[in-house]
């Protein structure tokens, strides 16, 4: 390569390197942030006040200035006491035909917000008894207080006695491009965080990185003895591939040996990217089924697709009590890892579906709530079907039809949401009886980069190839 050519290419470089520098500035402020760097222990950051990262991250995200960058989203608490306002002022709550007036997420709260307010029995025994000031609330990051405290006013009782205990699950399903993937990283990713100061894990496939627009808050979990090849793949032609590192566009990383010990290291409130194990240690203990690694199989098909991690990240919650604090599962094509009719293969498929409501009813028990994103609700298993209480259907989708097993009443037509048609980041919430249209930002407009990160287990590939 000539000179001239070599400056060429170091510049083309340098403008890919340039772009996501821009877009995955990494917020280093936090609480999270700081524990992960080793500044402090826990206890020391909490005794010192530092902010969450919930407390911060919805100003990063919304409709984008002039300048393209974000303005912020408003705080789901203003938003909530706007609509009970707008109810009181039409005579709320001495005349029931005020809630008329209201926005369906008030109007019905089991529809929406029992979905994404996650609280416990201590919480809502301290709020019915109007005790907002008792240190269960009071020491609560400054956005869940303010959320709980809302809960605790009188208006609002028809919302806190919707509210359940525990972990809650939503499944979204849509065509593709419809804007479930967006409303993951909106609802679990910015609004969980903030509400509940939730830990957040997204289970990866290295397909995409589809939390993208949450990495500058994120912590990438990575496993122990695995080479991971990142590039970053410009759509531009003109622009080279290149060879980058995870903190190039996470914020960190930290490693991980089991889900156990994932379990071990993450914190209240944190963000995790979690790629998956290709040895998938400790794995066939928890699950009670076969995982096979590329080194061990002797055909392609006993190899154990690395999705399958989900399993045994789901049977440690539900098993054991070394976190307990509040946490959201983000599990990506779900009907690829609980398929309708699954096969008893080499990788125990069927075991796996089977049991995974049951651990799910379990981790539930314990604060976990899961979030499903898939093309198509009737392609899984209805056993995890009949164990889901929260669907959300995305514009041009048909809504499923009540006499799928497993699905109960669906409250929503294919009418009602031809209103959605061709109206992005829209959606419509449901539960029994109950729906409520939401509305978010798309949280990608903000990306200069164009292009896809791609992340390779090399030593995992060759030893597929040699299959």
């Amino acid at each position: 390569m000539s000179k001239s050519s070599q400056i060429r290419s170091e510049g083309k470089r340098a403008e890919v390197m340039q772009r996501l520098e821009q877009d995955f500035e990494p917020w280093e402020k936090s609480r999270q942030a700081r524990y992960h760097a080793g500044e402090l222990s826990w206890e020391r950051l909490c005794k010192k006040g530092v902010h969450n990262d919930g407390e911060r991250i919805y100003k990063h995200f919304g409709k984008l200035d002039d300048d393209g960058e974000p303005r912020g989203l408003t705080p789901m608490h203003r938003i909530l006491r706007r609509e009970s306002k707008r109810a009181v002022r039409h005579g709320w709550p001495d005349n029931e035909d005020a809630l008329e007036h209201a926005h369906p997420v008030y109007r019905h709260p089991s529809a929406y917000l029992d979905a994404i307010i996650h609280v416990d029995d201590a919480e809502l025994w301290a709020m019915e008894d109007g005790r907002i000031d008792d240190p269960i609330i009071a020491d609560q990051p400054h956005t869940r207080r303010k959320i709980l405290r809302w809960l605790a006013e009188p208006q609002n009782e028809h919302v806190l006695r919707a509210m359940g205990d525990g972990g809650t699950d939503i499944w979204a399903h849509s065509e593709p491009g419809e804007g479930k993937t967006s409303l993951a990283n909106y609802l679990a990713g910015v609004r969980f965080p903030e509400i509940n100061n939730e830990t957040v894990l997204w289970m990866l496939t290295l397909d995409e990185l589809e939390c993208l627009p949450l990495a500058p808050f994120m912590t990438a979990a990575v496993p122990a003895e695995t080479r991971i090849e990142v590039e970053a793949k410009p759509r531009n032609p003109t622009l080279p591939s290149v060879e980058i590192d995870l903190t190039d566009v996470f914020r960190d990383t930290l490693t991980y040996s089991d889900p156990r010990d994932l379990m071990g290291k993450i914190v209240p409130g944190g963000l995790y990217a979690v790629l998956p194990d290709p040895y998938f240690r400790d794995c066939e203990k928890l699950v009670n089924a076969s995982f096979t690694s590329a080194w061990e199989a002797e055909e392609p098909a006993e190899v154990t697709p690395l999705r399958d991690n989900t399993f045994a990240f789901l049977e440690t919650r539900a098993k054991d009590d070394e976190f307990l604090h509040p946490t959201t599962l983000v599990n990506d094509e779900f009907s690829d890892l609980v398929p309708l009719n699954p096969e008893a293969d080499e990788n125990d498929t069927a075991r796996k579906v089977r049991n995974y409501p049951v651990a799910q009813g379990k981790a539930r028990k314990k604060n976990l709530s899961t979030f499903n994103l898939s093309h198509s609700i009737a392609r899984c298993d209805e056993g995890i079907r009949e164990k889901n209480r929260w669907f959300v259907t995305m514009p041009n989708t048909p809504p499923p039809s009540s006499t799928l097993s497993g699905i109960g009443n669906v409250p929503i037509n294919m009418s009602y949401i031809n209103k959605l048609v061709d109206r992005k980041g829209k959606a419509a919430f449901w539960r029994n009886q109950n729906y409520a249209p939401i509305s978010w930002d798309n949280p990608y407009r903000r990306f200069r980069f164009r292009g896809e990160i791609s992340i390779t287990y090399p030593e995992r590939e060759v030893a597929l190839s040699d299959l």
